[in-house]
C-alpha cells in the first residue's frame, strides 16, 4: 500500500466513529448498545475493505473511498431500522441503500485530515494514471500482515521509527505486488491472519526475510516454519512487547 493509500486508510477509519457518533446525536437517534456496536462493527468492515481495496494498484482498484464508506454504513443503518427509528425523522430525501441518511456528501465531513488524506491520495492516483506504473521505493519496504488493527499499528510505527517503509497488506495478492513493485526487505506475519500461510509461501519463495508470530506456537510448528524458510518465528507477546528488537536481525 502506498504511502498516500495508508494515510487515506488511517484517517477515514479513525474518523468514522467520531462522524457518526456526531451524526446520531445531532438527529437524536438512539445512543444505545446496539447503536454502538452497529458503529463499531461498520468500522471494522471499513478497515478490512476499504484496506483491501487500497492495497491493489491504482488502475485495478474498483471502488473509490467513498463509496465503500457508503456500503459499511448499511450496518448502521440497519441497526437504526431494527429500533423502529422512522427515516422520515430526518426531514430529507430517502434512499433504499441509505435511508437514514448517513453517508457523508464529502470527505470532508469525516474532518480536515481526511479530507487531505484523500486529496493527496487522489492526487497520486491521477499521478499513476498519467505517468504509467510508479517507479520503485527507494526506501526499505517491511511488509506487515497482521490479524488486527492494534498489531498492526504497533508493528508499523515501529518500523517507520527505524527509518523503513512499513506497507500493511491482507491478501497474497497484496504481497505478490509489493514484492515485484519495491524494495521488500523484511515481512512480518500474523499466523492468525487468515491469509497467512500464503503470503508466508509467496515471501520465502522470493527470499523475503519474514518473521512469523501467534500464540501457542508449539515446536513442531516453529520447526515446519523454519523449514519453509522462515527466518524466526516468536511469541506474540514477545514480539509486540519490543517490535523494534527483532528489525535489525532481520533487515
Amino acid at each position: 500500500m502506498v504511502p498516500e493509500a495508508q494515510r487515506l486508510h488511517a484517517t477515514f477509519v479513525s474518523a468514522l466513529p467520531a462522524f457518526l457518533t456526531a451524526l446520531f446525536a445531532e438527529r437524536g437517534y438512539p445512543a444505545n448498545r446496539a447503536s454502538v456496536k452497529s458503529i463499531e462493527r461498520a468500522t471494522a468492515a471499513l478497515d478490512t475493505e476499504l484496506g483491501s481495496e487500497l492495497e491493489l494498484p491504482f488502475r485495478e482498484q474498483r471502488r473509490s473511498p467513498l463509496e465503500i464508506v457508503r456500503r459499511v454504513l448499511t450496518i448502521p443503518n440497519s441497526a437504526l431500522a431494527e429500533a423502529g427509528v422512522s427515516p422520515s425523522a430526518i426531514g430529507g430525501p430517502m434512499s433504499d441503500v441509505d435511508p437514514y441518511d448517513l453517508a457523508p456528501g464529502s470527505s470532508s465531513a469525516l474532518g480536515p485530515e481526511a479530507h487531505e488524506a484523500h486529496l493527496r491520495w487522489g492526487t497520486a492516483k491521477a499521478a499513476a494514471f498519467t505517468s504509467g506504473a510508479g517507479a520503485p521505493s527507494s526506501e526499505p519496504v517491511v511488509l506487515v500482515m497482521a490479524g488486527n488493527r492494534a498489531d498492526r499499528e504497533e508493528l508499523m510505527a515501529s518500523v517507520e521509527s527505524r527509518g523503513m517503509l512499513p506497507t500493511a497488506v491482507r491478501n497474497p495478492g497484496a504481497v505478490a505486488s509489493a514484492i515485484e513493485r519495491r524494495s521488500v526487505v523484511l515481512a512480518v506475519v500474523d499466523l492468525a491472519h487468515r491469509s497467512a500461510r500464503d503470503a508466508i509461501a509467496r515471501l520465502t519463495e522470493a527470499t523475503v526475510a519474514t518473521i512469523v508470530y501467534g500464540d501457542s506456537i508449539d515446536d513442531l510448528m516453529e520447526t515446519g516454519l523454519r523449514a519453509q524458510g522462515v527466518r524466526d518465528v516468536v511469541d506474540r507477546r514477545r514480539l509486540l512487547a519490543d517490535p523494534s528488537a527483532f528489525l535489525p536481525l532481520l533487515a
